[in-house]
């Protein structure tokens, strides 16, 4: 007994004075640091997404008052965003660790970047301002109730909303995850195509029988026939509808996408303006159109709501689905639900699962793209049809093929890579260009110019920026990509003769569309491929309703959009503004048939 108590007495001891050394090993802190600055207007700059950001940082002696953008030359839309929410949060929380803004990371890092690098001018104690503010938890809201929830605010989900406006007995909300509307469409080139009816484009346009064959032509495979045959019935009367109520499409600019189609598209009035550098707030002033029609049309629109999961019953019948937002979690109970979540091309984890060649190609595309409809519908059975990614050709991974630099990609009509041979039809489909650039050595290509070219200015841009290679000669251009000269002189002689004989070219590219580089200094410009979207996706039907694993329709899951197009086309992407339009046409299609069931 008495070794008992003995060893619990030293026991205690033992312990008492490690507790003892620990309240005196830690530092004592009375009160909080304050930040020190010395007053005054401060300048900073960082890049950001496109270019350097200039920030100008106002203080006084104990906090940061403004923040302001003073100079950029970012994406317009998107920068706006990063604008309205970091420097205000920056001024708020007293402290460079405040969140971006999802979709306008790049802008929002440059931002805190370029704040910083004026505050470190002012002398204050950098480590005080980078305390990153607390989030609050978020809080159990009210369920809600609507007739109607569409999934995704990018083009096939505002198309669906402005369709199910037609019913004025229902309600309709759009949860949308980002801080913006318009998906994938604000940051194209706007192109959309029709025809089939249209009032805009030449009778002999396509069919839907002609329409299925070209779609089953460029994939190399079968599509969903009713749900193809089904878009073309409605295309044109879909596209004349918009144009009748405003849409920015200029319908005096059509152009066949695909030669011998019969499928003619169209640019946005912007658009049609800017088209030298494929500038991305030509798809967004159509974005922004659907946006107000879909509101007129009774739709209520919600940002920053990302859906989280799909309630399902026993059943397997859909009820509505589970919300979050900044402040609250929530349930909308719904009579159905349109899934319009676009594509995946920004989940490296999906990208490998479902088309593993393509997840070392460069993103280029809305951040929202991360495959949120197939996760939620994992359970369910749903069949993922379809195969590869939607490609175009890219100078780098920020800047795509957009900008007076990055549009460059699209200017040479010779292509050669590292063996200085060709391996294309440069007049052909800039889709087929880059899914070919794709499978050469080293994953890139070489667009060849010279100084003949009306893009000189853009090259020399481009040099400054180490980002376009000139030659005075062949020779040195060939030394500088890092080619097989000897291959490279061979090719380019052959391909100068082919013009200059007009004899028949072994790609099969338009002799008139060819341009013979032939007057130095020569321009290269390395080129990859970009994911601009992705083709894998449920399988529905012609009503777009989403099947189950026993081949019949889930009851109430309808989709639309990106997260469908495996339905319609697979391989490579087919032709300019068919995204979009099969966006727009799949969401109205699942607006109608929903509109149909409500009745």
């Amino acid at each position: 007994m008495k070794r008992v108590i003995v060893f619990v007495l030293i026991l205690t001891i033992i312990t008492s004075a490690l507790v003892g050394c620990s309240q005196t090993s830690e530092p004592m802190i009375s009160e909080k640091t304050e930040m020190v600055f010395t007053p005054g207007v401060y300048d900073g700059e960082a890049k950001g997404m496109k270019s350097v950001i200039k920030v100008q940082v106002t203080v006084d002696e104990k906090k940061i008052t403004e923040v302001k953008v003073i100079e950029q030359a970012e994406s317009e839309r998107l920068f706006s965003y990063a604008n309205d929410s970091v420097p205000a949060a920056i001024v708020q929380h007293q402290s460079v660790s405040v969140d971006t803004v999802a979709g306008a990371t790049m802008s929002s890092i440059g931002i805190i970047q370029a704040t910083k690098d004026a505050l470190k001018k002012s002398g204050v104690n950098m480590d005080l301002l980078n305390i990153k503010p607390e989030k609050p938890e978020l809080v159990e809201g009210e369920d809600e109730e609507y007739d109607v929830v569409v999934v995704g605010a990018g083009a096939a989900g505002l198309s669906a909303a402005i369709e199910l406006g037609k019913n004025d007995n229902i309600s309709i909300l759009v949860l949308e995850k980002m801080p913006f509307t318009g998906g994938s469409l604000a940051l194209s080139g706007g192109l959309f195509w029709t025809g089939n009816g249209s009032k805009y484009v030449p009778e002999e346009s396509f069919t839907p029988e002609s329409l299925l064959q070209w779609f089953e032509m460029r994939s190399e495979t079968k599509s969903n026939e009713a749900l193809v045959k089904h878009i073309a019935n409605i295309a044109g009367e879909t596209f004349d509808y918009l144009i009748d109520n405003g849409a920015p499409w200029d319908v005096e600019s059509a152009t066949e996408t695909y030669p011998d189609s019969g499928i003619y598209r169209f640019e946005t009035n912007r658009g049609a303006k800017l088209t030298k550098f494929r500038d991305d707030a030509a798809g967004n002033q159509a974005a922004e159109f659907l946006l107000n029609f879909a509101k007129e049309n009774g739709a209520e629109i919600r940002v920053n709501s990302k859906v989280t999961s799909l309630i399902v019953d026993d059943n397997n019948i859909i009820k509505g689905v589970n919300v979050e937002d900044r402040e609250k979690k929530y349930t909308v109970n719904a009579r159905k639900v349109i899934l319009a979540t676009g594509g995946f091309g920004n989940n490296r984890k999906l990208l490998e699962e479902f088309d593993p060649d393509s997840a070392g190609k460069w993103p280029f595309l809305a951040a929202g793209s991360t495959g949120d409809g197939i996760e939620m519908t994992r359970e369910l059975g749903v069949k993922i049809v379809g195969n590869g990614v939607m490609s175009y050709e890219a100078l780098t991974p920020n800047m795509g093929y957009k900008g007076e630099v990055g549009s460059l990609v699209w200017v040479p009509e010779l292509f050669v890579n590292k063996d200085g041979k060709r391996f294309v039809d440069e007049t052909g489909q800039s889709t087929d260009i880059a899914l070919q650039i794709y499978l050469q050595p080293e994953d890139i290509g070489y667009g060849i110019d010279d100084s003949k070219s009306d893009r000189v200015e853009d090259y020399e841009k481009g040099v400054e920026q180490g980002l376009i290679l000139k030659g005075e000669t062949l020779e040195e251009l060939a030394d500088l990509m890092g080619v097989n000269k000897e291959n490279f002189l061979v090719t380019v002689k052959k391909y100068n003769e082919v013009v200059e004989n007009g004899t028949e070219d072994e790609f099969g590219s338009i002799i008139e569309k060819m341009k013979p580089p032939t007057k130095g200094p020569f321009y290269a410009v390395p080129t990859r491929a970009c994911i601009i979207g992705t083709m894998p996706g449920l399988m529905v039907n012609e009503n777009c309703e989403v099947l189950g694993s026993n081949g019949q329709p889930i009851e109430n899951l309808f989709a639309a959009g990106e997260l469908v197009f495996g339905n319609i086309f697979n391989r490579v992407y087919p032709a300019t503004g068919t995204a979009i339009a099969q966006a727009i046409y799949t969401g109205k299609i699942a607006g109608e048939a929903v509109n149909s069931q409500l009745k």
